[in-house]
């Protein structure tokens, strides 16, 4: 049975029926949060408990569909699943959709295995078919590696400030440091707008900074300072111009930034800062004006209608 257009119909006549683009990147940004408890090292299903990769690809693939798609023609919950189910096919980490759909019992959202196929048709097509996703843990990794090279060298040695020289057990505590705030960028904005190595370099350099505040904080003078803006500009000053180095770096130090305004719940981060009454605010008016979710209550009702005909017969 066909839809009547009728019920489609939404009076907008004072400008507020449908969702802002403030209150669709609300949501976006909600169910975006929810990725790491479906599918990841935090899943609830042990079955769906992948490395931190697949989540992040879920969340980059969920973001890159809304860029053109929006959450009142799409239900934002299932195609977060779609996202998370077709994030461990690329991933090469795939798990029986069964498991997925357990998942949102688990989180009392519960969404049918067919409705995750059909989305996942959706967002395959809503990302123009480009499923590859880079992120930036192994940026982190080969970053701290290789300023642990560097820093053993004479140049390197010039750009740490301290009583005593760097060990692999002081850039430790940074990279596992940098690591948890790129797990924050993974359910942000940033990954459309910079390249995973900047994010990378940048996560470390503000895990630095709060690490070496924390030091000074306890009064702990013998703990060495690092420069990475310093190691930035004197590692590629051979294959990169002076005008090259400073662009990148002004880059950079705009990206911590960002990265450090996280934790406020800035750049449509879902791990911190969720506003629960507004996203309630914002849910309410959403079932005014959704296209999901009106096909299946106009057949409802009009089952309901033909049985009543039939019983006055």
């Amino acid at each position: 049975a066909e839809v009547d257009e009728t019920s489609m119909q939404i009076d907008d006549s004072d400008g507020t029926a449908y969702l802002t683009p403030d209150e669709e990147v609300e949501l976006i940004r909600f169910y975006a949060g929810k990725i790491p408890f479906v599918v990841g090292p935090q899943a609830q299903i042990s079955r769906l408990r992948f490395p931190e990769k697949v989540p992040a690809t879920a969340g980059l693939l969920f973001r890159r569909f809304y860029l053109s798609n929006s959450v009142m023609i799409f239900d934002p919950k299932i195609v977060m699943i779609a996202a998370a189910f077709l994030a461990s096919k690329v991933e090469d980490t795939m798990a029986d959709v069964r498991y997925f759909g357990e998942a949102t019992k688990l989180m009392e959202v519960p969404v049918s295995v067919e409705e995750i196929l059909i989305a996942e048709l959706a967002l395959v097509s809503g990302v123009n078919f480009d499923v590859m996703c880079f992120h930036s843990f192994k940026p982190v990794l080969a970053l701290t590696e290789d300023i642990g090279t560097y820093l053993k060298s004479e140049k390197g040695r010039n750009t740490i400030s301290g009583s005593r020289i760097v060990t692999g057990g002081d850039l430790r505590p940074r990279y596992e440091a940098a690591k948890q705030l790129v797990d924050d960028v993974c359910v942000s904005d940033i990954p459309l707008l910079y390249s995973p190595g900047k994010i990378g370099f940048a996560a470390l350099i503000v895990a630095n900074d709060n690490i070496q505040t924390k030091a000074k904080a306890k009064g702990n003078n013998d703990f060495p300072t690092i420069d990475f803006y310093g190691y930035l500009s004197h590692r590629f000053e051979s294959s990169h111009s002076k005008e090259d180095c400073e662009k990148i770096k002004h880059q950079i130090s705009e990206l911590a930034l960002m990265i450090g305004e996280i934790k406020d719940g800035k750049h449509s981060c879902g791990n911190h800062a969720v506003d629960m009454a507004t996203l309630k605010y914002i849910n309410k008016k959403l079932k005014k004006c959704r296209l999901w979710g009106r096909k299946e209550k106009s057949k409802s009702k009009k089952k309901k209608r033909k049985s009543v005909d039939d019983a006055k017969e």
